[in-house]
């Protein structure tokens, strides 16, 4: 069985284990675009594959495990050409810094995007061949033949006529010595033995025994806790506290203030909690007590009517829609919603006068080092983060805020580590929340039902714009407010689509999993439902009638709608209640999803039965993965459809816990069913494909089963 440790190895721990034991094999694999090497520091190089006297094999994962499975596929890519036996296979997190950067020509490395797999795999399989290349050479040159006469099988290389066999482990020494070849051969993929093979996962163990470290797992030496309380209000910053209140408790070591609140720190968790409920804190609520979400909603709606940023012009729409026989509309929006990840925000941090250790939960550790960089005021090169395994991410662990109080705490108290954690109240209400967007859709139709015209006017703003403008292609246009909604595969002849950006400070917002897609699956994905009903077509044959320029799509569409034999007519089952499909069609992140929704509503109650899914992401480099990233997305997805929603009153969250943000619970899951479609285009993202269409797959059966029209969520505030 493979093994793993989800803390970061050191560079020069890495190297340092090469140097005590005998015969470690550490391969350094030069990327274009990399950092220079500093051969001056012996621990900065692009070591991702160990290979120790006993032929275990090290291999340092450049990106973070946070349930979707990177501790797998990734390694399984590596270990494929290098023909390494995953019992063999030791899993552990690179740590951070300018060498393991693969991602955009080298310039940068974050796990996010559903990037991971896809970002990764050519570079993954390069460096196992190139390992295995070196073995070969080690064992032919021992053997005194030619390396065109040696085989490798998990673990060993084999000279073919001879049948003599030496281990990696045996060979890992004499390979160490020998030059990096330039280049190597891949292997054929009809000889594939892991990659697009359904492997078990390599952290399955750890984490049904419980040896899985999580953040907030993390113990050390002198360990010090911190409970926080933040402005309720965004923007607002502490007035006066009284920390001889509780400085007396058991346990308080300090009260501190930290940027927008105050923290309370102890010996025990429970009791700097404790403590802090008791420590007076009045708060300066500052420019932002008036802000509401309604009132914001208010002026998304009015920005419909404005003219914004021209992102789409094909054909003539303003002359389509003179012509047009018959023009419907509808305004959509989509609420405010929380990244609610299991595990809630926290970071341990110890500063001392020269160096300073993180461990942060976090899905960029180069973010993570250029925070505590800037606290600290030291070097890069003096950061040293370790990142454990994360109890869910879905964007939010983007953003530094956590890390930033662990490590200003630590800054205050050297010496003694200090972890900070956030109840589910601080974390429900000071999250980077995916942001409030609406949209108006509009399209004409000729006498015969066929569609004519599209337009799309999207109003809201956009996490990228304000987070990572140099992502940007134009700086004038934030892809992240409407990404999934402009630029259909549908084949309508004329398409104008806008933006126009409403700002929504003071709130915070970021990345949440899907991003726009999330929203403008839901609005796209239900108006073409929308125009199927307007045609008088059924809304499959809507969609395929449109996408006959799209075998891709079509293909995809197809697959999942005879998965679900699927049914335009709403039906009883033997108890009366009715139940009818809807269905969605959507690409992101170069994968392209369908689903069918079985719903039911019985005297007012609504179920999703049964889901259908079909995904075509290139290829399928690990389909068990792929399986359960899709129903990891349809959870997410149909979660947030049906109960999920962030309100501001007077500047602050109205939400604070599961039991006004509820999420949804094992017997609301509806049975899934999932189809991989190997097309063989370039690989797709897998992360994050899965959670756009559920929303409108399931409005879209609510339609047929009711009668109305689902134009914003979530579900709950609905009476069907």
């Amino acid at each position: 069985m493979s093994t793993l440790s989800n803390l970061s190895m050191t560079r020069r721990q890495f190297l340092g284990a090469a140097a005590a034991g005998a015969g470690v094999f550490v391969l350094g694999i030069s990327l274009p675009g990399c950092a220079k090497v500093d051969e001056q520091d012996e621990g900065v190089i692009n070591a991702f594959i160990g290979i120790d006297e006993n032929g275990v094999v090290t291999f340092q994962n450049p990106f973070i495990e946070m349930g979707q499975g990177t501790y797998t596929s990734i390694p399984a890519i590596m270990a494929e050409e290098l023909d390494a036996d995953m019992a063999m296979l030791k899993v552990v997190q690179a740590p951070h810094g300018p060498e393991y950067r693969i991602m955009f020509n080298n310039t940068t490395r974050f796990t996010g995007g559903s990037f991971s797999v896809r970002s990764s795999y050519m570079t993954m399989r390069k460096a196992g061949a190139t390992a295995r290349a070196m073995l070969i050479e080690a064992a032919a040159g021992t053997w005194r033949v030619p390396p065109g006469e040696c085989k490798t099988e998990p673990g060993v290389v084999i000279h073919r006529e001879s049948g003599k066999i030496m281990t990696y482990g045996e060979l890992a020494p004499l390979a160490a010595k020998l030059d990096i070849p330039a280049d190597v051969p891949l292997k054929d993929d009809a000889s594939f033995r892991l990659i697009g093979k359904p492997i078990k996962r390599t952290d399955n163990r750890v984490k049904a025994t419980g040896e899985a470290e999580f953040g907030i797992d993390i113990k050390a030496d002198g360990l010090l806790y911190a409970a926080v309380k933040q402005s309720p209000v965004f923007g607002g910053s502490v007035q006066s506290y009284d920390q001889d209140a509780v400085l007396k408790m058991p346990g308080v070591v300090a009260v501190e203030e930290i940027p927008n609140g105050v923290a309370v720190i102890a010996d025990q968790y429970w009791r700097a909690k404790k403590a802090l409920e008791q420590l007076p804190v009045t708060f300066d609520e500052g420019d932002n007590a008036d802000f509401s979400s309604k009132s914001y909603l208010e002026k998304l709606k009015a920005a419909l009517n404005e003219s914004g940023v021209r992102v789409e012009n094909v054909g003539d729409a303003d002359e389509a829609f003179s012509e047009a026989a018959k023009t419907i509309e509808a305004v959509y929006h989509a609420p405010f919603l929380a990244h609610q990840t299991m595990e809630p925000m926290n970071c341990t941090a110890l500063v001392t006068k020269d160096h300073c250790k993180v461990w942060a939960p976090n899905q960029g550790a180069d973010f993570v080092a250029k925070v505590a960089a800037e606290i600290t005021g030291l070097k890069l090169d003096a950061i040293e983060v370790i990142t454990p395994f994360l109890g869910g991410g879905f964007g939010r662990r983007f953003i530094m805020d956590y890390t930033a109080q662990a490590v200003t705490l630590a800054k205050k108290h050297p010496g003694r580590p200090i972890k900070v954690i956030w109840t589910r109240e601080e974390d429900t209400q000071h999250d980077h929340y995916r942001p409030m967007t609406a949209a108006k859709y509009r399209a004409g139709f000729d006498a015969q039902g066929n569609p004519l015209a599209i337009q799309i006017t999207t109003a809201g703003e956009g996490p990228s714009g304000r987070l990572n403008p140099e992502f940007l292609k134009d700086p004038t246009i934030d892809e992240s407010i409407f990404e999934g909604g402009p630029h259909q595969p549908y084949a309508i002849p004329n398409k104008r689509a806008d933006v126009v950006n409403v700002t929504v400070k003071p709130v915070p917002i970021g990345y949440w999993r899907s991003v726009g897609n999330s929203q403008n699956a839901f609005f796209k994905e239900s108006f073409i439902d929308e125009m199927a009903h307007a045609a008088g077509a059924d809304p499959v044959e809507f969609r395929r009638n449109l996408l006959t320029e799209q075998p891709r799509f079509k293909k995809v569409l197809d697959t999942a709608v005879g998965m679900a034999n699927w049914k335009s007519e709403v039906w009883q089952d033997e108890s009366g209640v009715k139940h009818a499909m809807g269905v969605a069609l959507h690409e992101s992140f170069g994968s392209i999803v369908a689903q069918v929704a079985e719903v039911a509503v019985d005297d007012g109650d609504i179920q999703v039965v049964r889901v259908w899914c079909a995904v075509d992401c290139g290829f399928a480099v690990n389909p068990a993965i792929v399986k359960m990233q899709m129903e990891s997305g349809i959870v997410y997805g149909l979660s947030a459809a049906w109960s999920e929603e962030i309100t501001f009153e007077k500047g602050r969250v109205m939400q604070s816990n599961f039991h006004d943000y509820p999420i949804l619970r094992p017997d609301q899951m509806p049975a899934v069913e999932v189809e991989i479609i190997n097309s063989g285009e370039p690989l797709g993202g897998i992360g994050e494909p899965g959670t756009p269409p559920i929303a409108p797959a399931v409005c879209n059966a609510l339609f047929k089963l009711t009668g109305q029209r689902v134009r914003s969520l979530p579900l709950s505030q609905y009476t069907f």
